[in-house]
């Protein structure tokens, strides 16, 4: 393991944010690979809360007993994994971004295993039969308000004249269902499946207007009502078989085109969908 010489490593960091108490560098393995996981248990542990300022490189390298660049290294790391957010010129940041975690994560997977659009839809499914049942049972008025708002905007669809506008609108109503459900694991997972679907399909259908994306947003609005009054009612079965219904007509417009159902997260057209929905996750 990389030292300095004749020092022992310190136990935790010598300078650090307020009652903040390092955890042990790891025993074993690559030392980078030992200050990622130091640090990323600090992060999700919330010893190092978000928006908290990251000791200088030179304070952790000298914690840790390792030289700069591999400090470097190690933040670029956590950079990618959504945890820290290094602004250069003034240090590194807890960030803390558990959607776009959960977004890098599953990206990798889909994309190993070759999933397919339908195959991603159908898990996006069953998610959204539970997070619409738990929200027919924990939606707040607030909740009800952001649909409501999303609901009336999409009401008006056919005055959108800018397709990324019309297509985050989509989405927004799509996530504010699953943010009803108040489980941040499901709404978490939901949402990047959410935002992928879309990207795909903006990126498949790129040639097509926003005159295409304003007709069949309309033709989806009863199906969104129809999710918001089971919500209202607080009824968990109504509200489950409401968004089945919904989603089980989007599935019709991928069986519409050949090119879009056939398609995997693997190809080059999903590769650059999925890059997009990563920046959707990220919030940038």
């Amino acid at each position: 393991m990389e030292k300095s010489a004749g020092r022992p490593r310190a136990a935790s960091l010598t300078v650090a944010p307020a009652g903040y108490q390092g955890s042990p560098t790891p025993a074993r393995g690559k030392v980078t690979d030992q200050i990622i996981e130091t640090l990323r248990q600090d992060i999700v542990t919330g010893r190092l809360g978000r928006g908290t300022r990251l000791p200088t490189e030179r304070e952790l390298a000298s914690h840790f007993g390792v030289s700069q660049p591999t400090v470097r290294e190690a933040m670029r790391a956590l950079d990618v994994m959504g945890l820290v957010d290094v602004r250069h010129g003034s240090g590194a940041f807890v960030r803390g971004d558990s959607a776009y975690v959960v977004a890098s994560a599953l990206q990798t997977l889909l994309q190993i295993e070759r999933v397919s659009i339908l195959e991603a839809l159908d898990v996006r499914e069953i998610l959204s039969r539970q997070s619409a049942r738990l929200a027919a049972t924990s939606r707040t008025e607030a909740d009800l308000d952001a649909l409501d708002q999303h609901l009336e905007r999409l009401e008006h669809a056919d005055e959108f004249t800018n397709v990324g506008a019309l297509v985050d609108e989509l989405a927004g109503f799509q996530v504010a269902v699953s943010s009803a459900a108040h489980n941040p694991l499901l709404s978490s997972l939901e949402a990047f499946l959410i935002n992928l679907l879309l990207q795909i399909q903006i990126k498949a259908l790129r040639k097509r207007g926003v005159g295409y994306w304003r007709t069949r947003s309309l033709r989806f609005q009863e199906d969104r009502r129809q999710i918001v009054e089971a919500l209202r009612a607080r009824q968990p079965e109504r509200a489950s078989a409401a968004i089945e219904a919904y989603l089980e007509h989007q599935r019709d417009v991928f069986h519409e085109d050949r090119e879009l159902s056939a398609m995997r997260l693997s190809d080059p057209k999903a590769v650059r969908a999925v890059a997009g929905a990563m920046v959707a996750a990220r919030g940038v």
